[in-house]
């Protein structure tokens, strides 16, 4: 299995990465990046040979189309916040318009299987920003008829952030080991768990799966009560 991984510097990124890596199902992970990573940076020793990290203009993504041939599946992990991105503008840059570019040059490409990292509470129509560019993201990315489409909808990110985010840091402070008082469907998730999620569902497309929310046959949404019952661990010692 080939694959192409976008945001794999990222925290959900990176641990997809370490994940991929690891498997025999997989040969080749194709990582379009702004700069390769120091192996530091990813911790990954056994198994980079498979990795391709290829420095690409991200303007100019229509031009990755040759770079996609050949690919079985690729997997969107890009996000950030406001803060981090400076604008509303540039946020939606990010967060809506590029992964729908890099998707639509993947769908030309042939690329069978679109996973992508939305959020919990993803809804065109929400009132809060945020929330309303997944929504308009998963819409986009239902339209363009992929065989199998895997959308993942997490709460609030536990882990090492590059940036402080400080509902996320509030959260790991005030509830620490004991998540488990919290909702499921609102409860704060690892990015392990995330990325748990992404690879079972890479190795086990849903082409035949109907999602229950709309009807749309090959399309699978993971939600975060989920994500939040996952033991993360566990998969990524069978795997």
């Amino acid at each position: 299995m080939k694959v192409a991984l976008f945001g794999s510097t990222g925290l959900i990124g990176k641990n997809v990465l370490k994940l991929l890596v690891r498997l025999d199902q997989v040969e080749h992970v194709y990582c379009p990046v702004r700069r390769v990573p120091e192996p530091a940076e990813t911790g990954i020793l056994e198994g980079a040979a498979k990795i391709d990290f290829d420095v690409v203009d991200f303007e100019q993504v229509d031009k990755l189309r040759e770079k996609f041939a050949g690919l079985d599946a690729a997997i969107c992990c890009l996000g950030t916040t406001i803060k981090q991105a400076g604008s509303k503008p540039a946020q939606e840059r990010i967060d809506l318009r590029l992964p729908l570019t890099l998707a639509a040059v993947a769908k030309k490409a042939g690329v069978k299987h679109f996973l992508c990292v939305s959020a919990q509470g993803a809804n065109s129509h929400s009132p809060f920003f945020y929330n309303r560019l997944k929504g308009m993201l998963e819409e986009g990315l239902t339209m363009m008829n992929f065989e199998s489409l895997t959308l993942v909808r997490p709460s609030l990110l536990l882990g090492k952030h590059r940036d402080k985010r400080f509902g996320e840091e509030l959260m790991q402070k005030l509830f620490g080991g004991h998540l488990a008082i919290i909702p499921a469907r609102i409860r704060p998730v690892f990015a392990e768990s995330v990325a748990a999620h992404l690879v079972a569902s890479l190795l086990k497309p849903p082409s035949d799966h109907v999602c229950a929310s709309d009807g749309v046959k090959g399309k699978r949404i993971i939600y975060n009560r989920v994500l939040s019952s996952t033991n993360a661990d566990a998969f990524f010692r069978e795997n």
